[in-house]
């Protein structure tokens, strides 16, 4: 049995490593992610060795005490890891993120954070990070094979009592989780999140277990060939996609199980103590080798020795965590402990976890801790002290006159007044007569120019007014502007056009009354895959983009070519064309953020940051003096 158990944490070892350098990003470890499929397997076979040994010995499982048993070895470690890396968010990590980490943070301790992500939609603006809790989802897949599978065995066990029967259940119904992979492996959220789709390679476990009591077929030549042909497979990326890989990588690493044999000549790998010695701190390891690789990657970009430095940091931490928590807690006896002891203590955290909660999901304009919360936490964070970094960067406080455009202007916003001429207060900035009203429509990179409208000196008599809408010129908009048209003396419509969407100029020129003047804003330079001006503001570094290459990926010669020629073809002015670009990037190559002036024009590849906007302002100025007296 020892021998087994080696082998087994040698196989632990290699597949958090996997994962490790997966989560690095490295090319080669592409399929680095099925060191989680690994883990699966070998925990079906180490449970299903556990409980059956119970089963054969006493004809029962202890529920409780398995139960019990695995809290012990979960949860202490977990909320340990997980809320030292809460602290490390709070201090260290921007906060237009904070909300989102604190509830996967509670589905994670409630062992639910793959169902949080399998329905939560993130937020299109909550991709330029990683998420530093996203390896949780597979916990919380395991804690819910924990709570079922004892149900399972027990039945099992007792409703089929031969080996042959068990056995050939178990094959069935890991069949039938093959077929709704396969069947739904397009469908990858789903496919990765859901237990339903990850029980059938636990099960797998559990099969090998009972292969490997009945059968004995050890051969050492047999588990090398497993083992290596797995680690080419997975380095090489032989698989065809995803599903395949995943029912190859299962398949292999049960081989390598099933065939192992101790062996002289083998055992300077499979029983290494270094390898499984790490085997064994492994659950450690995976809690904290993702917060370690974020944090660095946050604050020091990716340097040759990226790698080194967050596997030493991972492995010193888990070595503290694996000695002083899990070890521990895993051989502490709670029976032993006086009531008068811990019923406060998890009464404490209990109260704990249900006000965070209750925070949480309060608004914070309506709750006054949470009011009072939020200031604590924005005056101790680095990043809001040293770069006040929020102010700077969440794309979310762009406003008009003070209110938030995606809080009062979107078609999803319910929270506003309507004046006597039925626009939105919050997204009018009125002029002091009825003169002109600019009546600015569109998506997010309509709303890059919302800061430089709110900061123009606009003539007495005019106004603008926000929509945002992806669906530009519906009904209701164009019956909107009909009303309008008796209300100012002139309506111009104002939105964005992408080179994707260059459709909608022969639809805005149709659509619109011609007495309604139509403005064309541009596109803004799009940085190249890769350039993440929001790590290079953090980390004080320059970020670059190229003219040349933005022009030639997107085919902007056409797309300006484009516009000028259908602009040239309406008479009268009636539609003008703002071109941006060459004002935020002049030529190549161009600063996303520049350390010398400490400007920073881009939050993410196609969005403006508010002070990247407001570079606008001169040159807009000049071009609406000229064209609207």
């Amino acid at each position: 049995m020892k021998s087994l158990q080696l082998n087994i944490q040698f196989l632990r070892a290699i597949s958090v490593i996997l994962v490790f350098f997966y989560h690095l990003k490295i090319e080669f470890f592409k399929f680095g992610y099925l060191g989680v499929d690994i883990f699966f397997v070998i925990s079906g076979y180490v449970i299903t060795s556990r409980l059956f040994d119970e089963l054969i010995k006493t004809n029962k499982i202890k529920f409780t005490e398995f139960y019990i048993r695995r809290i012990k070895r979960i949860f202490p470690v977990l909320i340990f890891v997980l809320t030292i890396v809460l602290i490390f968010i709070v201090l260290f990590q921007p906060l237009d993120l904070f909300i989102g980490n604190i509830i996967v943070y509670i589905f994670t301790i409630f062992g639910l954070s793959n169902f949080y992500y399998l329905f939560s939609k993130k937020d299109y603006f909550d991709n330029v990070f990683e998420d530093v809790f996203g390896h949780t989802w597979s916990l919380g897949v395991e804690e819910q094979f924990y709570f079922i599978f004892p149900l399972f065995l027990y039945f099992l066990y007792k409703v089929f009592s031969k080996r042959q029967s068990q056995i050939l259940i178990l094959f069935s119904i890991i069949l039938l989780g093959i077929f709704l992979t396969f069947k739904y492996s397009e469908n990858i959220q789903l496919v990765f999140y859901s237990p339903i789709f990850r029980f059938w390679e636990f099960l797998l476990g559990c099969l090998v277990f009972f292969i490997k009591r009945n059968i004995k077929i050890k051969n050492s030549i047999l588990s090398s060939f497993c083992f290596f042909i797995l680690i080419i497979f997975i380095l090489l990326g032989l698989y065809p996609n995803n599903f395949y890989a995943i029912l190859f990588s299962t398949f292999l690493a049960s081989g390598f199980i099933i065939f192992y044999e101790k062996n002289k000549s083998v055992n300077f790998l499979y029983e290494n103590k270094l390898i499984v010695y790490l085997g064994n701190i492994s659950y450690s390891f995976y809690l904290w080798h993702l917060p370690v690789i974020y944090f660095y990657d946050l604050y020091f970009g990716n340097f040759f020795i990226k790698a080194p430095i967050t596997f030493f940091i991972s492995i010193l931490l888990s070595m503290f965590s694996y000695k002083y928590i899990e070890t521990k807690f895993r051989n502490k006896n709670f029976k032993s402990i006086k009531k008068k002891t811990y019923v406060p203590i998890f009464s404490s955290i209990f109260i704990i976890f249900i006000s965070l909660i209750f925070i949480t999901f309060q608004k914070s304009d309506e709750n006054n801790l949470k009011k009072g919360l939020k200031k604590f936490v924005y005056n101790i964070n680095y990043l809001e002290r040293k770069l006040n970094y929020s102010n700077r960067v969440i794309f979310y406080k762009i406003n008009i006159s003070g209110n938030e455009i995606y809080k009062y202007c979107t078609q999803e916003s319910f929270k506003f007044k309507l004046n006597n001429n039925d626009l939105r207060s919050e997204c009018l900035k009125d002029g002091k007569y009825k003169k002109r009203l600019f009546f600015i429509e569109g998506n997010s990179h309509t709303a890059n120019y919302i800061p430089m409208f709110n900061n123009l000196d606009l003539n007495p008599g005019d106004s603008f007014y926000y929509s945002h809408n992806s669906d530009i010129l519906s009904d209701t908009t164009i019956n909107k502007i009909s009303d309008l048209k008796n209300i100012y003396d002139e309506i111009v419509f104002v939105t964005n056009i992408e080179n994707y969407n260059l459709y909608n100029l022969e639809n805005i020129k149709i659509k619109t009354d011609k007495d309604i003047k139509i403005l064309i804003l541009s596109t803004i330079p799009n940085l190249e895959n890769g350039r993440e001006p929001l790590k290079c503001f953090i980390r004080g570094t320059d970020c670059t983009y190229s003219k040349i290459n933005d022009f030639k990926n997107r085919d902007l010669n056409n797309y300006f070519n484009h516009i000028r020629e259908f602009i040239s073809k309406t008479s009268n002015n009636r539609i003008l064309f703002y071109n941006s670009y060459d004002t935020i990037c002049p030529k190549s190559p161009c600063y996303s953020y520049n350390v010398e002036k400490d400007k920073l024009s881009h939050r993410d590849k196609s969005h403006l940051t508010i002070e990247g906007s407001l570079l606008l302002k001169k040159e807009f100025l000049k071009f609406y003096k000229i064209n609207y007296k």
